[in-house]
C-alpha cells in the first residue's frame, strides 16, 4: 500500500481524499488543511498543526497555483512531494528532494461525484524510481495514465481552458438568453450532449455547423440585432469572426 498525505481541502484535495479511501493500494494516512477542516464524505484524519504532519511515502500538494511557490513550511517533509497544478512547472519544487507532478485533466466540484477511474492523470518526476511511484499511485485510481514533461501540461492546461472553462462560459451565455425569453435551458441539453457525443468519433475543427460556418450572413444579422446585451453582441461576433476566419478557406 502506498502511504499518502494530501495537503488542501478544496475541491481537487477532496476528490482525491475520498478517492485514495476508498482505494486499497493506497493508505491515506491524514489530510492537512490549515483550517483543520474535515474532509467531505471521508474519514480520514485530519490536522492542522505543520509538525504533526504524517510520514508517508507521497504528499499531495493540491492547493492554489501561488501558494506553491512558498513552500518553506513544508521543508521537513520526507518522500515525494507533488503537486497537481496543470500550469505551473514541477521545478517549483526542486528544493525538494523528490519531486513531480500529479495532475487530473478534470473540472472539480468537491460536492459533485467524479468518477476517477476515467479521469486522465499526467504525471511528471525527477527522477525513475519517484516516476515509478506515481504512476503506480496514479494508476491505482484511474485506467488513463500519462507521463508528459511541464511544457507540455502547460500546453493542455492551456487546451483545457478552451475545452472546458471558455465553452461552460459560453452555456451560461444560452442560459442567460433562454432565461431572457423565458425558455426552460434543459431544452438545449440533448443538443449539447449531441456535441460531445460526436467527439467520441470526430476531431472538432470536423463537426463545426452553424451560421459562421455556412456565412450565413443573413441569420448572424438577425442573431446580432435580437442582442439586448452589448457585452454578449461583442462575443457573439468576435466568436463568428473567429470561426469564419479558420474555416476561411472553405466558405
Amino acid at each position: 500500500m502506498i502511504k499518502t498525505v494530501v495537503l488542501g481541502n478544496g475541491n481537487l484535495a477532496t476528490h482525491l481524499c475520498q478517492a485514495f479511501e476508498e482505494n486499497e493500494a493506497i493508505l491515506l494516512l491524514q489530510n492537512y488543511n490549515r483550517a483543520g477542516k474535515a474532509i467531505l464524505n471521508c474519514k480520514v484524519p485530519v490536522t492542522s498543526n505543520i509538525k504533526k504532519i504524517a510520514n508517508a511515502e507521497v504528499y499531495i500538494l493540491a492547493i492554489s497555483d501561488s501558494a506553491l511557490y512558498d513552500l518553506s513550511v513544508f521543508n521537513n517533509l520526507n518522500g515525494l512531494i507533488v503537486h497537481t497544478s496543470g500550469a505551473t512547472s514541477m521545478d517549483v519544487l526542486k528544493n525538494f528532494t523528490n519531486y513531480g507532478v500529479f495532475y487530473p485533466v478534470q473540472s472539480f466540484k468537491a460536492n459533485l461525484p467524479v468518477n476517477f477511474t476515467e479521469i486522465p492523470i499526467a504525471i511528471e518526476a525527477n527522477s525513475a524510481l519517484s516516476q515509478q511511484l506515481l504512476f503506480h499511485l496514479a494508476n491505482s485510481i484511474s485506467k488513463k495514465v500519462y507521463t508528459i514533461n511541464s511544457e507540455q501540461r502547460s500546453a493542455l492546461h492551456l487546451a483545457a481552458v478552451f475545452a472546458n472553462n471558455f465553452s461552460t462560459f459560453m452555456y451560461t451565455q444560452a442560459l442567460e438568453v433562454c432565461n431572457e425569453h423565458k425558455i426552460d435551458f434543459s431544452i438545449l441539453k440533448p443538443l449539447i450532449f449531441e456535441t460531445i457525443t460526436k467527439l467520441e468519433n470526430e476531431l472538432p475543427n470536423k463537426i463545426q455547423t452553424g451560421p459562421a460556418i455556412r456565412n450565413d450572413e443573413k441569420t448572424i444579422s438577425k442573431h446580432l440585432k435580437e442582442l439586448k446585451n452589448e457585452d454578449q453582441k461583442k462575443l457573439y461576433n468576435q466568436i463568428t469572426l473567429a470561426i469564419q476566419d479558420y474555416y476561411g478557406k472553405k466558405l
